[in-house]
């Protein structure tokens, strides 16, 4: 669980209550009913009009690598390519095959099973490269859909804000009304910027960052795969694995 991508949205709308409070602004001008649907529903149109549907519903899943973080297990992925690398050495490429199903990583496991078929190295290079752009590219589309919706809710905002504002423009003759409707008309665009500052964007930039933990993960199989093809020492093998991880 990534404890951060729920601090940070807790602490960034703690932070908005509590600039109210301290300003004796009463909680309930901070609802509105007509704003939530404009900015809610608006920002949504104006996003999956971008998008096609199975991108959209691809993002949306994508929350869940926002909320939980990559399932990868580096150290494991490392102790499976240090002994399939000594296995190799000992008993030869075809030794690998019955150890194929155990492999908890499946992109590790395909290159495995390519170099058991006697592939060459250098096109289980290619083919392993260009799965590793492509799976890339495709989890990429997930953060550049919520980093749209952080640029698109602070502008339907504004929308509602105008909206809000002609309805102010219409009771004129009643000034009484004219403040409480002003505020009013302004919610929509605390709306706008709040969803867009304090969830959209900062969700965009993690799981932009999540995929890139996921790439990382997949060239460590393919070094991995690579380095058993070529016979390397298992143990120089899974130091080069771990240098490759470092800090991500």
């Amino acid at each position: 669980m990534e404890i951060s991508s729920i601090i940070g949205p807790i602490a960034g709308v703690a932070a908005v209550i509590g600039t109210a409070l301290i300003k004796h602004v009463p909680l309930s001008n901070l609802w509105g009913v007509s704003a939530l649907c404009i900015v809610g529903l608006g920002t949504i149109g104006a996003v999956v009009t971008g998008y096609p549907m199975a991108d959209v519903i691809h993002a949306c899943k994508s929350l869940g690598l926002f909320l939980k973080g990559p399932e990868i297990n580096v150290e494991q992925l490392i102790t499976d390519v240090e002994r399939l690398a000594q296995l190799a050495r000992k008993d030869g490429f075809l030794a690998l095959e019955k150890e194929v199903a155990n492999l908890q990583d499946h992109f590790l496991a395909k290159g495995i099973q390519m170099l058991v078929d006697n592939t060459e190295p250098h096109v289980i290079q290619e083919v392993m490269e260009g799965e590793i752009g492509l799976l890339y590219e495709e989890e990429e589309v997930a953060a550049k859909f919520w980093e749209d919706v952080g640029a698109f809710s602070p502008t339907v905002g504004i929308i509602g804000a105008v909206l809000g504002l002609m309805v102010v423009m219409l009771n004129l003759s009643n000034p009484d009304a004219i403040g409480p409707g002003i505020a009013a008309a302004f919610i929509a665009t605390i709306y706008g910027v709040a969803l867009a500052n304090l969830f959209a964007l900062p969700a965009g930039k993690k799981i932009k960052r999540m995929c890139h933990h996921k790439k990382v993960a997949r060239e460590m199989a393919m070094i991995g795969v690579l380095g058993i093809a070529q016979s390397h020492s298992p143990k120089v093998l899974a130091e080069r694995l771990r240098g490759m991880h470092g800090g991500h």
